[in-house]
């Protein structure tokens, strides 16, 4: 009855996927409210979440051929290229 050990790739897939909620959640926010200061604070928050975002997606690249392939090494060619600015990522 031990507690199950979480492989550190796949806590960070879950927090790339909860900044990703957030990320749609500051757009929609972004896109309903009207005062200035609330307009640049969405801006700000949302500029953090990509930030986030890219950080976490970078960390994922970078581990998971280690995992996949057993230590080899993939090429980054191999990474879809809609992965980088903004584009959807394929689930995992």
């Amino acid at each position: 009855m031990g507690k199950k050990v979480e492989h550190p790739l796949d806590i960070l897939r879950e927090e790339l996927q909860q900044t990703n909620v957030a990320l749609k959640c500051a757009y929609d926010k972004f896109n309903y409210v009207t005062e200035p200061e609330l307009i640049e604070a969405s801006i700000y928050e949302i500029s953090a979440l990509k930030a986030r975002y890219s950080y976490l997606l970078r960390c994922i690249k970078e581990q998971e051929p280690a995992a996949r392939s057993g230590g080899r090494t993939v090429s980054p060619a191999a990474v879809a290229a809609s992965a980088g600015k903004g584009g959807p990522v394929c689930p995992v």
